[in-house]
C-alpha cells in the first residue's frame, strides 16, 4: 500500500473482457498525479514509497523456477526472475534479457545475444554459462521435474538423454550440446526440430539463468530462502509457504529505473470471503482468489478487475473408437454443434465467459494479430443455426418420432451443471434428448481421457502457442481418447517443420479449421477468465494474456 499512514477507501474499474491486457486501471488516468506526500506528475517519477499488498488463494509449493508448473508460485517469481524475452500486454513476445538473436536458415539453431552490463543482484556479473548450467541442472533434477522439462525435452537436442536423471549431476553433461555458451554473452541453442514459437519458450521458467554457486544441484530449499541472488526486478526477502512472501526491488535490476513499487507482500488468503473482507477495509490493494460470482453481483461493479485468460470451454465429442456410431456421422455432429446458442449460454452465465466461435481462445499470438481475431475475421465457425440442424438430424434419420438420444457428462460444480442444463434445452429444441450424466471430479478426468463418454464438458489453458491446444487431438498426444483422424495428425506434423511464422500460423489456422468447421470434433463454447478485486488509484499493471500480473511499474493516482 501507498506508506501515507492513511488506509485507503477502496474503489474501481472494471476492464472490459474483451480487452487483452491489463495494465490500467481504465477509471483513472494514468498520468494523474500521486496522491499523499507530494507524488510527481507520473508514478513512474513518484518520489514516495510504494508498497503493495496483495491476496493469493493458495499456499506456496516452490519458488525454484526449474521446478515449477503451479499459477500460485509464478504470482512471486513473475518478479523475482526475469527470462531472455517476455510477453507484452498485448501477448507479443518482446526480448527482455536478450538484445537480439538470429535463427539459421534451417530453423534448428537460435543465437541469442544478452544485453550489456546483465547483473546479478548481488553485483556478479550474468553471463551465458548461468543459462547453459540452468538447463543441464534443470534437466537432472530428479524424475518430479519431468512437466517443468518437457520443453526442454521436446525441442533441446540432446534433452531427452538426460531428462530427469537424478543419478547426474551438470557437470556430468559433459557430451550435452543442446546450449552451449559461444562467450560471456552469447547463448546457442541447438534445436531437434524446427519451432516457430521458440522465443516464447525462452520467456518459461525453465529456460530462466541459475547460478552454479547458490542452486542446489537436487534441491529447492535455497529458492524458499530470503536474499539468494536475482536478476529480476525484485529479490526476495522472506517467503513462509503457508502465510505469504515478500519480495523487494532489485537497485542493480537492468530496467530498475522504471520499477516503481518497493515492496510486494503476497498474502496466503485461501478463503475468498475473508479477502473480500479484508479488501473492503483497506488491508489489500488486490484480491486475487475472490469468488467468480463477484464479476456479476459485487455491490460495487467498479471494483471489479477482469484479467486477460487463455482459455476455452468446450463439448468434447467422442467420435472416436470408444464412441457411439452415430458420433462418426459428421452431419449428425454438425447438427449437435447448429443447436447451440452460444451468445444466449454466455449471456446466461455472465462477463467472464464470452461466447467463442473457434477452438484457440483469445490473447495467443498469430502471424500479425490475435490469432483468434485473424480467423474470425476469415470466417466465424459454426454459427447458430437451428433449422439447419433440424434439416442434418432430418438427413441422418432422426425426427420427432425417432429422436437423437445422447448423454452428456460433466464434472460436479454449480458452473458445469448450470452448463449442462443449457445445452439440454438448447438441444431439446433441435429434437435431440439429453440425458445428464455427473460425475465427482477425481473420476471425472479419469473416465474422459479414457473416452469413457458420448458428449462431455471440457476445458483447456495454455498461453504458449495455438499448436499447443492443436496437438492435443492428434492421436499421439491427445489426453482425451475422442479423435481418431490420420489427415489431422499430418496437418499438425506438417505445421511444426515450417519456419517461416507467417506460414506456420497459416497452417494452424488450417487445421483449426479442419478440427472445428470441416469434422466438428469439438464444439467451443465461451472463453473464460479471471476475477480480482483491484484498487482503482492503482494504476501502472501489466498482464499478459493468460500470465501472472507484473505489478513492477504500477502506481497510486489521487
Amino acid at each position: 500500500m501507498k506508506k501515507n499512514g492513511i488506509a485507503l477507501l477502496l474503489a474501481f474499474s472494471m476492464l472490459a473482457g474483451a480487452l487483452t491486457g491489463c495494465s490500467t486501471g481504465g477509471g483513472s488516468s494514468s498520468t494523474g498525479s500521486t496522491g499523499g506526500s507530494g507524488g510527481a506528475e507520473t508514478g513512474a517519477e513518484s518520489a514516495e514509497s510504494v508498497e503493495l499488498t496483495v491476496a493469493i488463494d493458495a499456499q506456496f509449493t516452490t519458488l525454484d523456477p526449474g521446478l515449477n508448473t503451479e499459477t500460485v508460485n509464478s504470482y512471486v517469481l513473475e518478479h523475482t526472475c526475469a527470462g531472455l524475452f517476455k510477453k507484452d500486454e498485448t501477448g507479443a513476445v518482446i526480448p527482455d534479457l536478450a538484445e537480439d538473436y538470429t535463427v539459421s536458415e534451417d530453423g534448428l539453431t537460435y543465437t541469442v545475444t544478452l544485453k550489456d552490463g546483465l547483473q546479478w543482484s548481488d553485483g556478479e556479473d550474468l553471463v551465458a554459462d548461468d543459462f547453459v548450467y540452468a538447463i543441464k541442472r534443470n534437466l537432472t533434477y530428479g524424475a518430479e521435474n519431468a512437466w517443468s522439462t518437457n520443453y526442454l525435452v521436446k525441442f533441446i537436442e540432446g534433452a531427452a538423454e538426460y531428462a530427469n536423471n537424478s543419478d547426474l549431476e551438470a557437470s556430468d553433461l559433459t557430451d550435452f550440446t543442446g546450449v552451449e555458451a559461444q562467450d560471456e554473452q552469447t547463448i546457442v541453442y541447438h534445436l531437434t526440430k524446427p519451432c516457430a514459437f521458440f522465443t516464447t519458450l525462452l520467456k518459461t521458467q525453465v529456460f530462466m539463468p541459475l547460478r552454479e554457486d547458490f542452486v542446489e544441484a537436487h534441491g529447492s530449499e535455497w529458492a524458499l530462502e530470503g536474499g539468494y541472488p536475482s536478476v529480476g526486478a525484485y529479490i526476495l526477502e522472506e517467503c513462509n509457504e503457508n502465510e505469504k512472501a515478500v519480495i523487494v526491488k532489485n537497485d542493480r535490476y537492468y530496467d530498475a529505473e522504471n520499477v516503481t513499487v518497493d515492496k510486494i507482500t503476497f498474502l496466503v488468503m485461501m478463503d475468498p470471503d475473508a479477502e473480500e473482507a479484508s479488501f473492503q477495509i483497506g488491508d489489500l490493494d488486490v484480491a486475487i482468489g475472490v469468488n467468480t460470482t463477484i464479476a456479476d453481483s459485487y455491490e460495487d461493479p467498479d471494483s471489479v478487475w477482469i484479467l486477460p485468460s487463455v482459455a476455452v470451454y468446450f463439448v468434447a465429442i467422442n467420435s472416436g473408437e470408444t464412441g457411439p456410431e452415430v458420433l462418426k456421422d459428421v452431419n449428425v455432429r454438425r447438427a449437435l454443434a447448429l443447436s447451440i446458442d452460444k451468445d444466449a449460454i454466455s449471456a446466461n452465465l455472465g462477463k467472464l465467459y464470452p461466447p467463442i466461435h473457434g477452438y484457440v481462445p483469445s490473447g495467443m499470438q498469430g502471424a500479425e494479430k490475435d490469432f483468434r481475431v485473424e480467423s474470425d475475421e476469415k470466417e466465424k465457425f459454426l454459427e447458430y443455426d437451428l433449422e439447419e440442424a433440424k434439416r442434418l438430424l432430418a438427413d441422418a434419420g432422426y425426427d420427432e418420432s425417432n429422436p437423437l438420444h445422447l448423454k452428456y457428462k460433466y464434472s460436479d460444480s454449480s458452473l458445469h451443471a448450470d452448463i449442462a442444463q443449457l445445452l439440454q434445452q438448447q438441444w431439446k429444441n433441435a429434437g435431440i434428448e439429453i440425458d445428464l450424466e455427473v460425475v465427482e471430479s477425481g473420476v471425472f478426468y479419469d473416465q474422459i481421457d479414457n473416452g469413457n463418454f458420448e458428449l462431455s464438458r471440457y476445458g483447456y489453458s495454455d498461453a504458449i502457442d495455438p499448436s499447443y491446444y492443436l496437438d492435443l487431438w492428434t492421436r499421439s498426444m491427445q489426453i482425451v481418447a475422442a479423435v481418431d483422424d490420420p489427415a489431422f495428425d499430418q496437418m499438425i506434423e506438417d505445421a511444426s517443420y515450417i519456419v517461416d511464422p507467417t506460414e506456420y500460423m497459416e497452417a494452424l489456422h488450417d487445421a483449426e479449421h479442419y478440427l472445428i468447421q470441416d469434422m466438428v470434433y469439438l464444439i467451443p463454447l465461451f472463453d473464460y477468465g479471471d476475477v480480482a478485486l483491484r484498487d482503482a488509484n492503482l494504476e501502472g499493471i501489466v498482464c499478459a494474456p493468460g500470465g501472472q500480473p507484473n505489478y513492477s511499474t504500477a502506481y497510486f493516482t489521487e
